[in-house]
Parts: C-alpha cells; sequence; structure tokens
C-alpha cells in the first residue's frame, strides 16, 4: 500500500493524477515549490505501473530526471523512506560517476545529462515506462533537448508515459508542444504576498539600485520585528557591497549573510541553518527557485540578473545585467509567501514590470549550440534544424555550432562527421575539453591533460571567503605559474594527496589548509576515474613504451654536470608545458590572441580582450619579484579557455602560445593569403611570402615556392629576375649570347636617347616567354636545357630580329664617342637613359688631379650628338623679340653647331658672345641660368680617386673645381712647393719687387696646367709676397697689403691728415629735448657723437685712407699703377678730408634736429641707430656716407608727417614692414647691395620728393631676396 502525505497540497489531487496518467500518454503537472510534485509523483507512477503490471505480467522502470545531482540524491533517498524500501535497490539514484542502481531498481532517479547519454545506447529508451522530467520549467539545454527528442520518441512507443513537470510557469508551451497535453496544477503552499513598487529614483536623486535596496532593507526591519529579509541583486559584487554597507548600518541583532553559487559550501550552508537573529540574505538568482530557504517573509527584489549569454557572430559569452522576466520576479516573490503572509517591495515600476517579457529566454536561444549538434549527429537524430524544439533557436547560433564543430575537427565542410567527431561524442565532456584529451594523446601528455580537463569540467575548486582575503591569495599563490592559469590546475593536483592512496580526511585537510571546496575536490577526483576509465587502452599504449635509460649515480658529480643536469630538467618540464598547452590550443583555436599592449590583445574578430585581472599572467604596475629579478613579460600570443563579456570583454584562463602551433593545429581553417612575389637568387627560384590567418591573426609568415600557386606569373617572374635583371650567373650558351646581343642594341640606343631602348628588354622577356613554361627555379630551367640542348642547341638564342622587332637601329655613333681627348689624357664617356633619374644622359670620367682645372665650355662640347640640342634649347629659351630672328630654331641651332666653338671658358658666355659677333644681336649670358639646360643635355661629370673610385660626382663644373680646389689646397705638392720658393719673399716695406703676373705655372698634369696666383699679404704690420692656390684668395688678402705700402710711401701726407681731423673732436648737443641716448642704450648702440674724440678722429682717417688707397681694378698689379695711386691720393687728400668732414657735420645736425622733434613714430630710434651705428665710418662705404644726410631727411619728414596724418605713416609702414627680417632671406653676396638699395626704397616711401639715387621697386628688392 502506497502512502501519501496528507498535508502535502499534491495529494489532494491524486486520483486526477493517476486518471490522466492512466489515459494520456503526455501529462504536464504543474506546481509550485513546496507542493509534494517532485516526491510523489514517481509514487503515483508507481501505482499506475503496478496496475498495468498485472495485466500484462511486464514493468518498466520509472525514470525521474533532475537538474541537479544533489537534488537527484536527496529525493530518491526521501522517495525510498516513504515506500518503506532499501535505497539503491527498488528506489535508486544514478548520476556521473555515481550508479546506486540494481535490476531490482523500480524508480530510478538521474541527472537529465545521464538519460541523454543512455538515448546514444538505447535510442528507444525501452528500459523505461514512465519518464518523470521534472523542472522543466528552468529550461536548460539537456531539457529542451530531451523535450525535442521524447516529442519523436513518444510516435515510435505508444507505450511509454511521460510526465512533465514544472512551476507554473509557460505549461501552456509545454501542453502545446505535446499535442495539448492535460494540464494538471497543483496548489502551493503559499500565503499572500503584497507586491508593493518603488521604483528606484524615486525619492532620491537617481540612486543607484544598491542605494535604492539598503533603504528598503532598512524600511522593512524599522516597520516589523519578525521575519526574514531576501534581497535579490545581479551580481556578486553587488551582494558583497550591498552586505559591507548593511554591516556598518544594523544593529547586533541583525545578521546579514550572502548567497551565490561560486561561494564555499560552508558559507553556503549557514542561509539555511537559522539561529535566533533576524537575518538579512543578499542573494543572486540562484534562490528564486533552485533552494528553499526558511523564515523568508520579505523579499526585496531589483529586477535585475546576470545572464549567460552567447553571441555567435563573436563567439563570445557574454554575462549582462539584465532585466528579469515576469515569471522569474513571480517566483522571487513567491519566496515571501512560504511561511505566513509576505511582502514583496520591487525597485522598478509596475509599468515596467507589465512590458517586461513574460518567462526567461530559454538556454538553447542563448547559449553555445555545438556539443547538441554533435550530440544530434552522433545520436543520428537528424538535423537540428528541423529538430522539435519548444523554442528553436536562431540560425546564427546553429552556424556558430556548426563553425566551432568544424574547427574542433569533428564536422567535415559539408557538416559530416568525421572520425574525430565521433570519438568527440563518445567522451562523457564538452566538445572543447574532449578535444584537448584528443590532442593529448598525440602529444604525450594525456596523463597531465586528463587532470586538467576533469578540472575544467568542474566550477573551479578555489574558495575565496571574504574574511580571509589575505590568507586565501597567500595560499593560492602556491599553485600559479607564470606561463598559464591551466598548469595551476595541475599545481592543485599534485600538491594535493594521492587519490589511489589516500582517505577523504588527508583531502580535507589539504582542501582547509588551501582553502579549496572538499565537495568540488572530490568531483574533480570522480571526473578524473572516469576520463581514465575512458582513455584506458590509451594510457596501456602510453605506459608500454620503453622507459628512458636511468643514469648511474655517482658521489662526484661536478657543477658542469649539475648544471646540465638542471638544464635537462627545465627542458623537459618546458617540453611538457608546451605539449599541454598545444592540447589546450586544439580546443579553444578561436580564442587565440596577440598582444597589443600592456594586459590588451587583439583577438579573433579584430577584437580587443583584455586579461583578467584573476589571471597568473595579468600585469600590475607594481614592480613584481625581488630587486634584480626581471619582470615576467606578457607572452605575444596567447589561448583563453573562454572570453567573456561583462564590464569589458575579458579573457580568462590564458596559456603563452606559439602562433606556429595555431599554424599547425588549425590548418584546416587557416587562410593563405600571397604577397610580395619576387626572384631571388639565393633560393634560385621565384618566392611569394605566405601568410596564414586563422580567424583574421597572422600566425605564420614564410616564404614558399610561388611556382607551385602561380605557374604562369611564377615564369614570367623568373624571365624577368633570372633572365633579364643579370643578377644571376647562368652557365648556358644562350644566356651569354642573348646578353651581348642585348647589351649592344641597348647602348647604340642609349647614345642616341632612343626610347626604343627599353622595348629590347620587353622584345626578349617575349622571346623568353613564348618558349618557357612552368620555369620558375635554376632547377626547372636546367632541366629543360639539358633534355633539348642535344636536339636544338639554338632553340633560345634570339636573333637581332626578335630584338629589334624588324626596326632599322643604324646611328653615326662617331657623333657619341666613348672617350673625350684632354689634354694628353682620354677621358672615358658612358651613356644612360634614364630619364628623371639621377644617372640620365652623358657621364664623363675625369682623373681627380684634372677636376680642378675643368671648365664648362669642355664638358659640353665633349659630344657633338648633343650640339644641336643643346644650342635648339638654349636658343629656344631667348626672349621672344630675340629668338624670332633665329627661326625656325632647328636649321639655325644645325647652322651654328657647325662654326661655333665654346672653348676652354664658360659655354654660355662663348655662345653669346658669338651670337653677338656672328648675328649682331644683343644676347648675354645671363639670359641663360643653370636650369636652363635639361640634366640630359648637361654632362654629367664623375671625378675618379684613388683605386678608380668615384669621389664626386655632379653636373656642376664650377662646384666640382671649387671642391676639388679645396682639397688640392690641403694636399702637399713638390712642385708647388719648389716653385713657391723661388717666387715668394717677405718682410717688404716698399714696392721693390716689380711688376706682378697674374699666374705662374706651376706643374702640367695630364696635359693641364696648375697655376699659382701672385698676392701680396699683409703680415703683423709688414707685407710679404706669396704664391697662392686659388685667384679669389690672392684678390681678397692683396688690397690690405697695397694700402700698407702705400701709407709707408705717404707718410708726412698721413700725419697730416691726422692733425686736420682733431677738429671733428666736437663735444655732442645737450640732451635736452629727448631721451635719446637712454633710447639708442636700450637697442644696445651709443651716438657716434658721443665716441670719444680720438677714436672719431681715427675712424674718420681710416675711412678716408680705405677708399683714397685703393686699386681699381686691382689687376694687374704693375708697379707704375702703385706709384700713379699714391700721386693722385696726395693731390686729392685735402678736399677729400673736407668733403668727410661736411658731411659728418651736416649729418650730426639733422641727427640733433631729429632729436629735438617732439613727437615721433613708431620705429624711430631703430632707424637712427641703423644709420649711424657706433662704428659709422667704418661699416659705411664712402659711396654712401654721401647719401647719409637724404637717408636722415627722409626720417625728419617721416616724423613731420606722421604727426600731422598717423594713418597715413601706418599704411605706408605696412610697404616697409613686407620686408621685415630681410637679413634672414637675402644671400651673402647681395647683402649690401640689398641694404642701400633699402634705404632708398624708404626714400620712395617717405620723402619721394628728395629723389633715389638708383631707380628702386618692389620687384628689384624681391628679386635681390631670390
Amino acid at each position: 500500500m502506497i502512502r501519501y502525505p496528507a498535508d502535502l497540497p499534491i495529494t489532494a489531487r491524486r486520483e486526477d493524477i493517476l486518471a490522466a496518467i492512466r489515459s494520456s500518454q503526455v501529462v504536464i503537472l504543474a506546481g509550485e515549490t513546496g507542493s509534494g510534485k517532485t516526491t510523489q509523483l514517481p509514487k503515483m507512477c508507481l501505482e499506475v505501473l503496478l496496475e498495468s503490471s498485472r495485466l500484462r505480467q511486464e514493468m518498466g522502470l520509472i525514470g525521474c530526471t533532475q537538474p541537479r545531482r544533489v537534488a537527484a540524491m536527496s529525493v530518491s533517498k526521501r522517495v525510498a523512506e516513504e515506500l518503506d524500501v532499501q535505497w539503491g535497490r527498488e528506489v535508486g539514484c544514478k548520476m556521473r560517476f555515481a550508479d546506486d542502481t540494481t535490476r531490482e531498481t523500480r524508480i530510478k532517479f538521474m541527472t537529465d545529462g545521464i538519460l541523454l547519454a543512455e538515448i546514444q545506447s538505447d535510442p528507444l529508451l525501452r528500459a523505461y515506462s514512465i519518464i518523470i522530467l521534472d523542472e522543466a520549467h528552468e529550461r536548460s539545454l539537456n531539457i529542451d533537448f530531451l523535450l525535442g527528442y521524447l516529442k519523436t520518441l513518444l510516435e515510435k512507443r505508444p507505450d511509454l508515459k511521460l510526465v512533465v513537470t514544472s512551476a507554473t510557469i509557460d505549461t501552456e508551451a509545454f501542453s502545446a508542444h505535446f499535442g495539448s497535453a492535460p494540464i494538471i496544477e497543483v496548489s502551493g503552499r503559499l500565503y499572500p504576498v503584497d507586491i508593493r513598487y518603488k521604483p528606484v529614483g524615486e525619492n532620491d536623486d537617481d540612486p543607484s539600485h544598491l542605494d535604492a535596496a539598503i533603504a528598503a532593507v532598512e524600511e522593512v526591519l524599522l516597520e516589523t520585528d519578525t521575519g526574514d529579509v531576501l534581497v535579490f541583486m545581479p551580481t556578486e559584487r553587488d551582494i558583497r557591497d550591498t552586505r559591507d554597507a548593511l554591516d556598518g548600518r544594523l544593529g547586533k541583532g541583525i545578521e546579514v549573510l550572502a548567497l551565490f553559487g561560486r561561494m564555499a559550501s560552508h558559507e553556503q550552508q549557514r542561509v539555511f541553518s537559522p539561529g535566533s537573529k533576524r537575518r538579512v540574505i543578499i542573494a543572486t538568482n540562484v534562490a528564486e527557485t533552485s533552494i528553499t530557504l526558511p523564515r523568508i517573509r520579505y523579499v526585496v527584489d531589483t529586477g535585475l540578473a546576470r545572464m549567460s549569454r552567447y553571441n555567435p557572430r563573436t563567439r563570445t559569452k557574454r554575462l549582462p545585467v539584465e532585466a528579469i522576466s515576469q515569471s522569474s520576479a513571480n517566483q522571487r516573490a513567491g519566496r515571501a509567501g512560504r511561511v505566513q503572509d509576505g511582502i514583496c517591495i520591487r525597485l522598478y515600476e509596475e509599468e515596467d514590470f507589465n512590458k517586461r517579457s513574460r518567462f526567461t529566454q530559454p538556454e538553447i536561444q542563448r547559449s553555445n549550440l555545438a556539443e547538441v549538434i554533435l550530440r544530434m549527429k552522433a545520436f543520428r537524430l537528424g538535423e537540428i534544424e528541423t529538430f522539435p524544439f519548444i523554442n528553436p533557436p536562431v540560425s546564427a547560433s546553429i552556424r556558430a555550432g556548426y563553425d566551432l564543430l568544424h574547427e574542433l575537427g569533428a564536422l567535415g565542410e559539408t557538416h559530416e562527421m568525421t572520425a574525430t567527431g565521433r570519438e568527440l561524442a563518445n567522451l562523457p565532456l564538452d566538445p572543447t575539453l574532449g578535444r584537448m584529451l584528443l590532442q593529448a594523446r598525440e602529444e604525450g601528455c594525456l596523463e597531465d591533460m586528463l587532470i586538467i580537463a576533469a578540472g575544467l569540467s568542474i566550477p573551479d575548486p578555489r574558495e575565496r571567503p571574504e574574511e580571509k582575503r589575505e590568507q586565501c591569495q597567500a595560499a593560492h599563490k602556491t599553485f600559479a605559474s607564470p606561463e598559464s592559469d591551466f598548469l595551476s590546475l595541475l599545481k592543485i593536483w599534485n600538491h594535493s594527496p594521492d587519490p589511489e592512496n589516500s582517505g577523504k580526511n588527508a583531502l580535507r585537510k589539504y582542501c582547509k589548509s588551501y582553502f579549496l571546496s572538499f565537495t568540488r575536490m572530490t568531483e574533480w577526483r570522480d571526473v578524473w576515474h572516469q576520463l581514465r576509465d575512458t582513455f584506458k587502452d590509451d594510457r596501456k599504449k602510453a605506459s608500454s613504451s620503453p622507459p628512458q635509460p636511468v643514469k648511474a649515480p655517482s658521489n662526484a658529480v661536478s657543477p658542469w654536470e649539475k648544471a646540465a643536469e638542471k638544464t635537462a630538467r627545465q627542458d623537459e618540464a618546458s617540453s611538457s608545458d608546451h605539449a599541454i598547452h598545444r592540447c589546450i590550443l586544439a580546443g579553444h583555436l578561436g580564442h587565440i590572441a596577440t598582444r597589443l599592449e600592456r594586459n590588451q590583445y587583439k583577438a579573433a574578430g579584430n577584437r580587443e580582450v583584455m586579461v583578467f585581472p584573476g589571471s597568473n599572467l595579468y600585469e600590475r604596475r607594481e614592480k613584481q619579484g625581488k630587486q634584480g629579478q626581471e619582470k615576467t613579460r606578457q607572452p605575444l600570443w596567447i589561448v583563453a579557455g573562454e572570453i567573456v563579456q561583462t564590464s569589458q570583454l575579458f579573457a580568462r584562463s590564458i596559456a603563452r602560445i606559439d602562433p606556429q602551433w595555431a599554424a599547425e593545429l588549425g590548418a584546416h581553417l587557416v587562410e593563405r593569403r600571397y604577397s610580395e612575389p619576387h626572384w631571388s637568387a639565393k633560393a634560385g627560384r621565384v618566392l611569394v611570402t605566405e601568410r596564414l590567418l586563422l580567424h583574421g591573426l597572422e600566425v605564420k609568415r614564410q616564404p614558399i615556392d610561388f611556382g607551385k600557386i602561380d605557374p604562369v606569373a611564377a615564369t614570367q617572374l623568373f624571365i624577368r629576375g633570372a633572365l633579364l635583371e643579370g643578377t644571376t650567373h647562368l652557365p648556358h650558351r644562350f644566356f651569354q649570347h642573348n646578353q651581348k646581343l642585348r647589351d649592344r642594341l641597348e647602348a647604340t640606343l642609349t647614345r642616341v636617347r632612343s626610347s626604343r631602348v627599353y622595348a629590347i628588354e620587353e622584345h626578349l622577356f617575349e622571346f623568353y616567354r613564348a618558349r618557357l613554361e612552368a620555369i620558375s627555379s635554376v632547377h626547372d630551367l636546367n632541366k629543360l636545357v639539358n633534355a633539348r640542348v642535344r636536339d636544338e642547341p639554338g632553340f633560345l638564342c634570339a636573333r637581332e630580329e626578335d630584338l629589334t622587332g624588324g626596326d632599322d637601329l643604324s646611328h653615326d655613333l662617331e657623333m657619341f664617342p666613348d672617350a673625350a681627348s684632354m689634354g694628353n689624357s682620354v677621358l672615358p664617356i658612358t651613356y644612360a637613359y634614364k630619364p628623371g633619374q639621377e644617372d640620365d644622359g652623358v657621364t664623363v670620367q675625369v682623373p681627380q688631379p684634372m677636376a680642378e682645372h675643368l671648365t664648362s665650355g669642355q664638358v659640353l662640347w665633349m659630344v657633338p650628338g648633343l650640339r644641336e640640342e643643346q644650342i635648339t634649347t638654349l636658343l629656344r629659351a631667348l626672349p621672344k623679340t630675340v629668338r624670332r630672328d633665329f627661326m625656325p630654331l632647328e636649321v639655325k641651332a644645325r647652322e651654328i653647331a657647325k662654326d661655333f666653338d665654346p672653348g676652354r671658358g664658360d659655354f654660355h658666355e662663348a655662345l653669346a658672345e658669338f651670337l653677338r659677333q656672328r648675328y649682331r644681336l644683343q644676347v648675354k649670358a645671363t639670359d641663360w641660368d643653370a636650369q636652363t639646360l635639361p640634366a640630359y643635355l648637361q654632362p654629367r661629370v664623375e671625378v675618379m680617386g684613388q683605386g678608380n673610385k668615384a669621389v664626386m660626382t655632379s653636373r656642376d663644373v664650377d662646384s666640382i673645381r671649387e671642391t676639388m680646389r679645396k682639397q688640392e689646397q690641403s694636399r702637399p705638392s713638390d712642385a708647388w712647393d719648389k716653385t713657391a720658393k723661388r717666387f715668394e719673399d717677405y718682410a717688404l716695406s716698399s714696392w721693390s719687387f716689380g711688376d706682378i703676373p697674374e699666374t705662374v705655372l706651376v706643374e702640367t698634369i695630364h696635359g693641364v696646367p696648375v697655376l699659382g696666383h701672385p698676392g701680396l699679404v699683409l703680415r703683423d704690420g709688414e707685407v710679404d709676397l706669396r704664391l697662392f692656390k686659388q685667384p679669389e684668395e690672392a684678390r681678397k688678402q692683396t688690397p690690405a697689403a697695397v694700402r700698407k705700402l702705400a701709407e709707408n710711401l705717404l707718410g708726412k701726407d698721413i700725419a697730416w691728415l691726422h692733425k686736420e681731423l682733431r677738429i671733428l673732436d666736437v663735444k655732442a648737443a645737450p640732451q635736452k629735448t629727448l631721451n635719446f641716448q637712454s633710447g639708442l642704450a636700450a637697442l644696445g648702440s651709443t651716438p657716434a657723437a658721443n665716441a670719444p674724440a680720438g677714436n672719431k678722429a681715427d675712424a674718420a682717417c681710416d675711412h678716408i685712407l680705405a677708399h683714397a688707397l685703393r686699386l681699381e681694378p686691382l689687376l694687374p698689379l704693375t708697379q707704375k699703377r702703385f706709384i700713379e695711386m699714391c700721386e693722385r691720393t696726395r693731390r686729392d687728400l685735402p678736399a677729400l678730408t673736407h668733403r668727410v668732414r661736411d658731411l659728418l657735420k651736416q649729418t650730426e645736425e639733422l641727427r640733433q634736429k631729429i632729436l629735438a622733434f617732439p613727437k615721433r613714430y613708431s620705429g624711430l630710434e631703430q632707424d637712427l641707430a641703423r644709420l649711424l651705428p657706433p662704428n659709422l665710418l667704418s661699416v659705411t662705404p664712402h659711396a654712401q656716407l654721401q647719401h647719409l644726410p637724404r637717408y636722415l631727411k627722409t626720417i625728419l619728414l617721416r616724423a613731420e608727417r606722421a604727426a600731422n596724418n598717423p594713418a597715413k605713416d601706418l599704411e605706408k609702414a605696412a610697404c616697409i614692414n613686407d620686408f621685415n627680417g630681410w637679413e634672414q632671406e637675402v644671400s651673402a653676396a647681395n647683402r649690401e647691395t640689398f641694404r642701400w638699395l633699402f634705404e632708398e626704397y624708404r626714400v620712395s616711401i617717405f620723402a619721394q620728393e628728395l629723389g633715389t639715387a638708383q631707380p628702386v621697386s618692389v620687384k628689384r628688392l624681391e628679386a635681390l631676396l631670390g
């Protein structure tokens, strides 16, 4: 006689339930927690079977599935107790790693995964008469899969009955799924619950849900005296923050507890054992349906939960915080009505509740479907797209599942099952873990990977109690590995007691010491045992391999041997770690990533992920390790066990990998891209860079034979690289023949600058291409030549017409000589047709000793074939009024070229003189500049030094000559020393050496004379006659020496001059009207008029003598010209002195007027300082001194006009300001010219009526600035 507890709500519906089971194949039973459906329904099914077995003399099993192992075990024992039978016999329980059933078992409790596994060996489930699918409302993957499978199975087995139990959540969907199956509802033992809505931010300034929950808890505790409070929070962090806040605000009479899935088991148990204090329990959604908490009367619902979602596009596991469904909210509220009337405070609007989805989205629509697809393939259940799920998964998730299985090698390109897939389907593991174990078999690290895989299949065994955080971290640091988070699992296992030779007490002690969960460690061992049994054959094969020889121990081991042994052990450990990481990579090829920066990696799909802070490989900012130790650098490549989106995208459970492993293990997935095909002379073949991309990341780059990728393109590159570029030496006769023919034809066309030179190479390319097929290496060519050379010795030898296309290439090459004569030397000439390149045109090689004597005329005339084009170009550049007299230009240029000889001088000067003489036209060399002739018409000079190496190259002959002359000055020369010794004289006080020649012949090099340039040098008050290598240096030194000799001759006259100039010692006028001296002082100057009298007289004397005692022109340096200069100076000196004195007097008067003017324009002080510097007479040439009064009058006029019309003055000043900073822009050669022309420009702007000494304009000024 089967008895039922009278106090359970389900008992009242017993007859209805029995009748439904008898009459219907499928029954949907809806009941709240506490209705008794889980324990009483198996007894009712047994009652039905006992009735039918009397009629049929047979009785199958009653299978009862539970989502969780704990529930399956506890419920089975409770049912056995109520039936008064032995547990493990009539009523048993089967779970992974534990089967407590016998042949006599009639009621079999199990997890839903066990029933799924049994389908593989018993597709029709013939052992069962009734199946109870309990807690179906949870809609896990297994439950949805079983619902779909059982729907198809019931059609094949009409004798099989199915009872689906659920909380009162979407029971209509279950009924519809099974063809309108009957629904029986059983009420729970519930009391009324008052729902109160108190939205976040209703009374405060937008608080968070934490603040709102804390306020609600305080309100409940303040208004009531009994009953515990259950607070639903979305995350563990929220729970901790809320608990910490409440701990500090509630009195000692309130106990605040936390509840979430990752808590240590002993901490979880505290919520099930209430004491005398009121309690506030803060929990995640784990407290909605799966557990029953005693004494709860009040619920505070934030309306939020963290949901697990799989993004099929990015293959990322997301854990977002979302608003819960209406059904979840009702389940939470129901927790308040289990013991008496309750209250549920919802921290959101009622309108918000009404808008939410009715039910939580099933797991199958937000999960990775790879394992489901694999099981369906293995069970031959058809395609997932047509499988009868209650809520079919979206197509994107299905595609992602197929892609993952293909990545793991379980499915082929067309989704067919592979041998690997069949092995994975037989393993009691997730496919990724299974793939890791299959790889471990190949890598020889199966034992280690069995441990790691078993550890990954359970929740993390490491516990982290909040109150012992520091001790916990220190204990877990024992297991840390800088290379991998996975190796930490191996360390945890290896540190634990031997599972084969130790008991539970030893394990419990170990777990306590290292803050590990004893339950999870036990489960880890159970999984490990099962996996060992699964792979026992593979383990036997591995253990049967011959053992490695053991080295005999030695008492005398050298330090070197110890070091070698240590290195060997390290290498062995590293090799083992690499093997483990290759196995992990085999299961997670989609989770590789390459380093971008500290803790940031680029993962598949161009995503950026961050290393999870809890990882061993997370790099913290603080200095790690002891002083002197190097900080371990993060690996360039990692593989992640999972990529999770929470606050950001995190890579969790990571390990260092070599990208080469990814290329090998993911060979079926890699995308091959090819770039940079090129001929490699070193390899003797055409290579191409192959890039292997795995999920968009480059895991390998290598050069490979391009001939295997694209034979046609490879052959063409081989022809160009090996046969045409000339960088490869080939011993074949055809190659030498064709190269000589090509060189001859190209040399001819290059000299005459014919664009057809490029066609030669193209014709030869086409010649080879027509005869070579799939030849991309020297090896291929040798093989072809050896096969055909005997029968066709000339089959690759080209003829001239093959390379010219039949064109006539005859030219007068005498006009383009190979060499040119210069003195007694022959200078080689080469030609290049490379428009735009530096060596385009003609190149003349000149020995270094000759380079400093080159002229542009010599160089431009060396190649007669260029004459007409050079002259044509220069004529075309003439002004139009001149150019029209030379039309047609080509004819006139040909006529000129016959008679024109530039000689050794400047080419442009010589041509201009020729045109003036021949055609009576005013043509100047300045009509052309250096850019008039294009580069190819200006021969390029290559100066050859020792060893016939080029030391300088340029088309500018003047720059070559200048550079070589500077180098020549620093080179010793015997001939120079002899000539200088014969010619030079020293310590001269008068012109006693006669006339000085302009040049002296020193020696002749390669037919070119080397000349010295005589000059005078003033040294320590005496004059020397010297020989200079450069005429410029001679001209620079000589004037001062000539003046000194003249002063020696005119001693009495110069003494008179000094005496006469003393009258200039006039004191400056009193500075009463203007503070001008301080203004100039601010500019760093002092007025010239305030200088000491002696200084003024000396400056004036020096100015006059500098003007009077000079030879113009300097050359020739004859004694007669010197005497004439001295006589002229003696005669003109008094008049010159008085003129200078009058100019200075006039200047001082104008300065005083300017100083006395009451109103000054901006910049007046600077203008005076510029015109009247302290060293006025030494820096102002005599020719400009006479203009000084006019410049000062300009200042005075400007000041007067600026006072009357300041705006007009500013307008005029703008013209001057345009040239501010001219000192930085003007060249040294034009500096003085620009300075005085600029003063004239000021006169033209501010005092035009004073007139200018020379024409001046903006255009002229800008021309001087370049």
